[in-house]
């Protein structure tokens, strides 16, 4: 039987960064509120293109795990912020990678990455491909306004990846996602605009989220939580992971949090934060890891798989 497994993990955070002091000197926020309602102390303020990032983040991947660009046959570019809104992405992140090969970009929320890898199995387990990268890349301090108390303090930018490839041992072991109109408004940016959210409906909407793609997946996989050694998160606010960790029973030292450095990179939020789980040896060859995210649209994905 043919299955994908995840065999490189790759990111890029740009040198540059704000810590909530800064936003406190400049726009007279409280530093200390920004850390008490969020987690957040800094994110990185990108001077380069999304396109760039992701770019890199994909090479970090590739050099990681040896990967040559030859063998890349598919990509999928997955962001909210993208340098224009024709052409899209994956185009020009091809062009770094210098052979033809099939790719589409993917604006579907935070949880977008988790969905491109749910299909991105599906294609590998049809035969018709052996390696497809995901990157998610965002440079979301383009559309953030910095004197919204709301917003300024929770975005940051960022990219990162992961490459799939064809194996005949098992991977990715579950998915689960879904989508609804309900409550689309509650985090919108309309053209020509700023980055819109309501911050209280949106908390709500993620706890339960959470919760109901932790279970289903856990469900599709015949697993249970003790099975798992690492929940891997979106990172968007430390108070909804310890509110679900609460909710679900579950240590908080299960859930990967790096949202202190990072802040919310929306589409590259997991794969970064899955990249810290590796290089501080949380996890390794063989650890089952659950990854978890939400967003807008409403969106909903979770995955289940082996290193």
């Amino acid at each position: 039987m043919r299955f994908s497994r995840i065999v490189a993990v790759g990111g890029y955070l740009p040198p540059k960064t704000l810590e909530n002091a800064e936003l406190e000197r400049n726009a007279g926020f409280d530093s200390d509120w920004i850390y008490e309602r969020t987690g957040i102390l800094k994110r990185h303020i990108s001077e380069e293109s999304a396109t760039e990032m992701g770019i890199k983040a994909l090479r970090d991947a590739m050099m990681r795990s040896n990967i040559s660009n030859e063998e890349i046959e598919y990509i999928f570019v997955v962001s909210n912020s993208t340098d224009t809104l024709i052409p899209g992405m994956a185009g020009r992140i091809q062009s770094s990678i210098a052979h033809p090969l099939g790719g589409v970009d993917v604006q579907a929320g935070c949880s977008g990455f988790l969905q491109a890898m749910e299909i991105a199995d599906s294609m590998i387990k049809s035969g018709d491909f052996s390696t497809i990268a995901i990157v998610g890349t965002e440079k979301l301090s383009r559309i953030v306004n910095w004197k919204d108390l709301s917003i300024a303090g929770l975005f940051g930018d960022g990219a990162g990846a992961v490459v799939m490839k064809s194996s005949e041992k098992p991977g990715l072991i579950a998915s689960y996602s879904r989508i609804q109109g309900e409550g689309w408004e509650s985090l919108v940016q309309h053209r020509d605009s700023y980055l819109e959210m309501d911050g209280k409906t949106v908390f709500r909407f993620a706890v339960s989220a959470i919760e109901e793609a932790v279970n289903e997946v856990l469900r599709r996989s015949s697993l249970k939580i003790e099975d798992v050694d690492l929940i891997v998160p979106h990172q968007s606010n430390a108070r909804i992971i310890s509110r679900v960790s609460k909710d679900m029973g579950i240590p908080l030292e299960k859930f990967q949090v790096s949202i202190a450095d990072h802040a919310n990179t929306a589409a590259a939020s997991v794969a970064l934060a899955l990249k810290d789980a590796i290089e501080s040896k949380k996890i390794g060859e063989s650890s089952v890891v659950l990854t978890v995210a939400y967003g807008a649209g409403l969106g909903i994905a979770s995955n289940i798989f082996k290193l």
